[in-house]
């Protein structure tokens, strides 16, 4: 950035330059959501919304005991045990899925004939079925209060290779079961006005590339994408939001395969060879341990409670997920901001202030380890 070469006189650059920050600083203080003295006491009534004042969304589940919960792929792993949380919770829980043989051995966590506790079979690529799952779960059960969309495929092919049956299966199960459960869920949430919640299992995958897994990678971006437009959507309503992204975890995502549809699937000798492993020797490391599942569902569940947008179960990634904003951040060049250009609102949406304000008021969380 070129100088006026005299101490203290800025140039035009700089004028214009500062004139955006003085923008961005009005527009972060009249959200109020940056100054710790002007948030609300978490012990302070919830207001009927968020306002424009700078106060986080108040968690509309809060007290989630009675509540109606659906959680998509719940016959195992992330999705088995959320179910199984949300009951100990005191949730009436219905749990989709699509292995006959997985959820019988699903059910044997619950008490026998437990009232309280329902599984259909649901394929979340049928937009149809849809509908019918919501309506089920409405005879019943009564009203759904959580959407839990926790169906997913973990796909081992790269965006370089896959076909396209590859992207059109990844991206239907992992982002379009999302949007479907979105779209069949959330007029029935608006309608009833009791508070409800959207929950989104993601993955760490949806904060930086880097796994190999290209088109998974690829779906967990736009499924994060999709639960952030939503908050910044709805969080004048009584509907929450929340995607959590787990890192390594006991699942079996890994034998997904044998679920693809049979439509989907690649004919023999148009798939791509599977990832050829490293050159020379094996890297000197500790094998990556994974997380007990029920503790990520504690960790979902408490994001839930207190109305968490993001919410991160593996502290272990925070070094790389840094790393992918330091570069982001780092790639905006310093270059003078006409004032015609300057946004009158800098932030775009005052959500991501009030998350911040919302998670430094709320820091001290109790969640249960496995």
């Amino acid at each position: 950035m070129k100088r006026s070469g005299k101490p203290g006189i800025p140039t035009g650059g700089e004028i214009d330059r500062r004139r955006f920050l003085e923008a961005l600083t009005a527009s972060a203080a009249a959200f109020g959501a940056l100054a710790p003295g002007a948030a609300r006491s978490a012990d302070a009534p919830a207001p009927a919304g968020a306002t424009a004042t700078g106060e986080s969304q108040p968690p509309p589940l809060k007290d989630v005991a009675g509540k109606v919960a659906y959680v998509t792929g719940a016959s195992s792993g992330i999705g088995l045990a959320t179910a199984r949380v949300l009951r100990e919770a005191g949730m009436k829980v219905a749990l989709g899925y699509i292995d006959d043989g997985q959820i019988k051995e699903a059910m044997t966590h619950f008490r026998p004939d437990d009232p309280d506790v329902f599984a259909l079979r649901h394929d979340v690529l049928d937009r149809d079925a849809w509908e019918r799952t919501a309506d089920a779960i409405d005879q019943r059960f009564g009203k759904t209060h959580l959407l839990v969309n926790n169906a997913g495929v973990g796909l081992n092919q790269r965006a370089t290779t896959g076909t396209l049956n590859d992207w059109e299966w990844g991206m239907g199960v992992n982002f379009w079961g999302p949007v479907h459960g979105v779209r069949t869920f959330l007029p029935r949430m608006k309608a009833h006005n009791e508070g409800a919640h959207i929950a989104t299992v993601c993955s760490i995958s949806g904060m930086f590339a880097g796994s190999g897994n290209g088109i998974y990678t690829v779906s967990k971006y736009a499924t994060c994408g999709l639960m952030e437009e939503l908050r910044v959507e709805l969080h004048e309503t009584n509907i929450g939001t929340s995607v959590i992204f787990p890192g390594f975890t006991a699942t079996n995502i890994g034998k997904a395969e044998s679920y693809r549809p049979e439509r989907l699937r690649n004919p023999p000798g148009t798939a791509a060879p599977p990832r050829p492993a490293p050159a020379g020797p094996a890297p000197a490391r500790v094998a990556q341990s994974q997380m007990d599942p029920m503790e990520v569902a504690y960790c979902l569940l408490d994001g839930i409670v207190h109305n968490d947008l993001f919410i991160f179960s593996h502290p272990e990634w925070k070094t790389g997920t840094k790393m992918r904003f330091d570069a982001i951040l780092a790639s905006f060049v310093d270059r003078p901001v006409p004032a015609a250009r300057v946004p009158a609102d800098p932030l775009r949406t005052p959500v991501f202030a009030r998350e911040i304000a919302h998670r430094q008021r709320t820091a001290k969380r109790k969640i249960t380890t496995v």
